[in-house]
């Protein structure tokens, strides 16, 4: 990657000092050598282990389809890591000229997910006693004929 990664383009859009020292650095995962494209929890990742740490931190957050956990959740370092998480991917999508289209895509992904799960955490909580209803449940048809008859 060498030169044309994120670095150049980062000090001169507002200074940002991680952006400045990777081009110089390399991927902080052990038995890594490939060169630095971002940093996320303040840490120094390649292109391909940013993606990985994206999607594994994503999924751990997406509750949806999980069952609910009791575990206390931290709301502001989950928001605090899905806007870094939105915010590095941008940056490299926009920065980064020699992406393959399968990159672009999975950075894509990872801005849209993060968005997402961004919204959900905004939105009020709600829990219905039955989050599915049917509508065509013996017990609703009753209440209906019932409600009818008085």
């Amino acid at each position: 990657m060498g030169k044309e990664g994120m670095g150049e383009h980062s000090e001169s859009r507002g200074g940002d000092r991680v952006g400045a020292k990777l081009v110089e650095r390399n991927c902080s995962e052990d038995a890594c050598h490939s060169a630095a494209a971002t940093s996320l929890d303040q840490q120094v990742l390649c292109l391909n282990h940013f993606l990985l740490r994206c999607y594994a931190k994503l999924e751990m957050l997406d509750q949806r389809g999980q069952k609910s956990r009791e575990e206390r959740v931290d709301l502001a370092a989950m928001r605090a890591f899905i806007e870094e998480c939105s915010r590095r991917a941008l940056e490299i999508s926009l920065q980064r000229e020699n992406l393959t289209n399968l990159e672009r895509a999975r950075l894509l992904d990872i801005m849209l997910w993060a968005s997402e799960l961004f919204l959900i955490l905004r939105a009020p909580r709600v829990t219905p006693e039955h989050p599915y209803p049917s509508f065509f449940s013996e017990n609703r048809g009753s209440k209906r004929a019932a409600s009818r008859r008085s």
